[in-house]
């Protein structure tokens, strides 16, 4: 368990108080994870903001939490100050008028801790097409933007406008969608498949331009999505898709021909619904992040070994690790 070595606290302009040596396992979707030195919950982007420039002022490394879904915090825990994002404004706004009437397709704004099925919900119930796909994706609009997340034929990529951040100078600039790189599960925003608290950007919010649809129509496909998840996926907590899909193949079809299906290292096991996911049966203290790890390099060995594919993980490992 990692012990904070300074005592630190924001002052009470920033809107929000510090926990100390915090657990994290509850705050992801596998519900696994150590501490953190320091964590705070914002609910106001003004809070993330001025909370950001804070650790920065006084170098305290930060790590940004929204969902934590395809996510590993260590068991070790997180050196620094965990922000978890609950930022959740979700709006419709119309298209602007230096565009208007060339362009009428209205953004879909919201900030970066807004759940990105939240965000297609909102769009689906105001007859906007393009985000149906991620009525059944789990974490945030952040996060989402960040790994380019994606189901179902879409990605965030296809609708995304621009980006509101904080930059590494501690200004706020507006990011053109076309200037993060994007590719399957990439961006220019993404930090590797190691990352430890820093010192980064952060994502604020975004915005979508959609186009409005057959209402009718839109809620009908996003229902068959929903379905679809509930039909092929674990309800246990779990990562999420744990490896991204070779090109040409999945990579659950590999695991499961692999005979790895329900194979399991101390509390964690391939699930037996989907078998690119990784479930914790137990929740919070059945498992730890160590059998995680230990059994995605069974997997990935197999894999090899059977078909000569090496599986990417599609999750970061977060925090300190050996």
């Amino acid at each position: 368990m990692i012990s904070a070595t300074r005592i630190l606290q924001p002052p009470a302009s920033v809107g929000v108080e510090l926990e100390i040596d915090k657990p994290l396992a509850g705050l992801t979707s596998i519900k696994i994870g150590g501490p953190a030195d320091y964590c705070a919950t914002v609910t106001h982007t003004h809070q993330l903001l001025r909370l950001v420039r804070w650790a920065r002022q006084v170098e305290l490394p930060y790590l940004i939490l929204g969902g934590g879904s395809n996510v590993l915090i260590s068991d070790a825990g997180v050196a620094g100050l965990v922000i978890h994002n609950r930022c959740r404004a979700i709006r419709i706004d119309p298209a602007p008028c230096c565009v208007f009437p060339q362009d009428e397709r209205p953004f879909l704004y919201a900030e970066s801790g807004a759940l990105l099925a939240g965000a297609a919900r909102t769009s689906i119930n105001g007859g906007l097409a393009g985000l149906e796909w991620a009525v059944s994706v789990p974490g945030t609009v952040g996060g989402a933007v960040i790994n380019n997340a994606g189901a179902h034929g879409g990605e965030i990529k296809d609708n995304l406008w621009d980006v509101m951040l904080l930059d590494d100078g501690g200004d706020v600039e507006i990011v053109g969608a076309g200037d993060l790189d994007y590719r399957y599960r990439h961006s220019s925003l993404k930090r590797g498949e190691s990352v430890r608290a820093g010192f980064g950007p952060v994502v604020l919010s975004a915005n979508f331009r959609l186009a409005a649809g057959d209402g009718e129509q839109i809620r009908a496909t996003a229902q068959g999505f929903l379905e679809h998840r509930r039909r092929t996926q674990p309800v246990e907590p779990s990562l999420g898709s744990t490896f991204t899909n070779p090109p040409g193949d999945y990579a659950g079809r590999l695991i499961d021909a692999a005979g790895l299906r329900g194979q399991r290292i101390g509390g964690i096991e391939v699930s037996r619904t989907h078998a690119n996911f990784l479930v914790n049966p137990a929740g919070v203290g059945g498992a730890k992040a160590a059998d995680v790890v230990a059994l995605m390099a069974l997997i990935r060995e197999t894999v090899y070994q059977r078909f000569a594919v090496e599986l990417q993980p599609e999750i970061q490992r977060v925090g300190e690790w050996a």
